[in-house]
């Protein structure tokens, strides 16, 4: 399982870190860095996995076509707002990542404006 592999590399990622980090402090961010890197090109493959069925499914849907991408595209921001806050809290900038989170969940209302705009409508219809 790829988990496994991923948790392996993880826990091998944070035990360099501290090593690092009792002997140059500076350096252990890099050994962080680098260990973010790994796991991301590993789940980088069952990322592409995941944007086919998106893709298998958008060309069978027959209803909602024009609110799917705003989907997937708020499931992206949501995915990116998180991993970056995450990143700079890890990095000790916590005002940072709270300010990215911020900007993640503007960007979010910014992009579902259509879809609550549709269910206004179809509210208002409905009365």
């Amino acid at each position: 399982m790829d988990i496994m592999k991923i948790a392996a590399i993880a826990i091998a990622g944070v035990i360099m870190a501290a090593v690092v980090k009792s002997f140059k402090p500076e350096l252990s961010l890099y050994v962080v860095l680098a260990t973010i890197m790994v796991i991301f090109l590993m789940a980088l493959d069952k990322l592409t996995a995941v944007f086919q069925f998106l893709s298998s499914v958008y060309g069978e849907m027959t209803y909602g076509k024009d609110f799917f991408p705003i989907i997937v595209k708020v499931l992206v921001v949501a995915y990116l707002a998180d991993f970056t806050s995450q990143l700079c809290k890890d990095a000790g900038e916590s005002a940072i990542g709270s300010k990215v989170e911020l900007a993640g969940k503007i960007v979010i209302f910014y992009l579902s404006m259509p879809i609550l705009l549709a269910i206004l409508e179809l509210i208002n219809s409905i009365l």
